[in-house]
């Protein structure tokens, strides 16, 4: 995962820190994982060579690898409140499915997750997020408050009818028995 592709830091989301990474479950003695600023990535595909740097968050299996592994990079991360979405750009080489995801640490609330199947191929994905979505607070509004009073109060009063009176018959000098 880059940053920038062009090493502008226009995105709209930097990394300020890296604290650590480490496996979850699944890696072997052949995989790597490279998080750090300035990086340089050399993807040697097809005859051809292709290198990217920037701040980068990577893993690699080798070739041929397909079992499942979790991996995590703990990163501080500086949003731009200024912008409507931020951006990163996935890279995938191979063939095999990898899922991205941006969690809150202290939280554990997953802020933005994407999957993508790879194409034996090298290909980069820009993916935008919303900036405001690192910054949600979990908090009910008043109004919404207010609407749910309402509502049952509502509720209450449609599936509760008031019970029916019945007319009372009145006493006519009839019924008394005529006086």
């Amino acid at each position: 995962m880059f940053n920038d592709i062009y090493g502008t830091n226009s995105n709209g989301i930097r990394v300020l820190e890296f604290h650590g990474h480490g496996w979850l479950s699944g890696n072997d003695s052949g995989d790597r994982i490279d998080a750090g600023f300035g990086l340089t990535f050399v993807d040697v595909l097809y005859n051809s060579t292709v290198s990217k740097t920037g701040d980068i968050v990577g893993f690699f299996k080798g070739n041929n690898v397909f079992s499942h592994t979790k991996m995590f990079v703990d990163v501080v991360l500086d949003i731009d409140m200024g912008m409507q979405s931020v951006y990163v750009y996935l890279m995938l080489a191979g063939a095999g499915t990898t899922t991205f995801q941006f969690i809150n640490k202290q939280t554990g609330v997953l802020i933005w997750q994407d999957s993508e199947a790879g194409h034996s191929f090298t290909q980069y994905d820009m993916r935008s997020m919303s900036s405001k979505a690192f910054f949600m607070t979990e908090r009910i509004d008043t109004i919404l408050v207010i609407a749910l009073i309402v509502a049952g109060i509502i509720s209450i009063v449609v599936l509760n009818p008031l019970p029916t009176r019945r007319p009372t018959k009145t006493r006519t000098e009839d019924d008394i028995g005529g006086l």
